[in-house]
């Protein structure tokens, strides 16, 4: 967050480079149905980039601005139930649901985390509670900006396996005469040594 804020406040005062990035990292994501994505890696930046515009949202003046953040928040429809764009596992969504993602929720953060709650979650959002009482709405506008124009991540796509993987045959046993360093490798050896590695 602060190498976003950083980059976000240096390019004020630089020229505005449109092919200019600043990374934040890899996502490994596994496509599933309907053009959604089970996310492998990645989530804790992804929680902390939702959290800022949770944050962000609720700390804009106008309703305007607080709309085009949500919408990067939630996915809203005509006759549908708002959706979320990040959906944690199950133990930890029901606390972010409600005290992150609803407008104004993040202003009505929890004392203690409830029972059964992520505490790592309430933590990590009284931190930016805590940072965002610096912030001016000028400041937020221009992060939120920062991130939407110059920032990238890298996803990087992996294929969905079956849970139980068909078992890789067994190296063959070292023959009681030779020990394995002494061994040439033969055809069938370093075929099941490549299959192991």
């Amino acid at each position: 967050m602060v190498d976003l804020e950083t980059s976000a406040h240096d390019s004020i005062d630089e020229e505005d480079v449109p092919e200019e990035r600043f990374y934040l990292g890899v996502i490994t994501i596994c496509p599933q149905q309907r053009g959604i994505a089970t996310l492998l890696d990645g989530q804790q930046r992804l929680v902390v980039l939702s959290m800022f515009l949770a944050f962000a949202r609720d700390r804009m003046t106008n309703n305007r601005e607080r709309n085009r953040i949500d919408r990067m928040l939630m996915r809203r429809a005509f006759g549908r139930a708002p959706e979320p764009r990040l959906r944690l596992a199950p133990e930890d969504h029901a606390w972010f649901a409600h005290f992150i993602l609803p407008p104004g929720a993040t202003r009505r953060l929890p004392a203690t985390a409830p029972l059964g709650s992520p505490r790592e979650l309430l933590l990590a959002a009284r931190f930016m509670e805590h940072a965002f009482t610096n912030y001016s709405a000028a400041d937020l506008r221009n992060i939120i900006d920062f991130l939407m124009h110059h920032t990238a991540v890298v996803r990087s796509i992996a294929e969905q396996r079956p849970v139980f993987a068909p078992a890789l045959p067994a190296l063959p046993a070292p023959s009681s005469s030779r020990m394995w360093d002494d061994l040439e490798p033969s055809p069938s050896s370093s075929r099941y040594r490549v299959a192991a590695e």
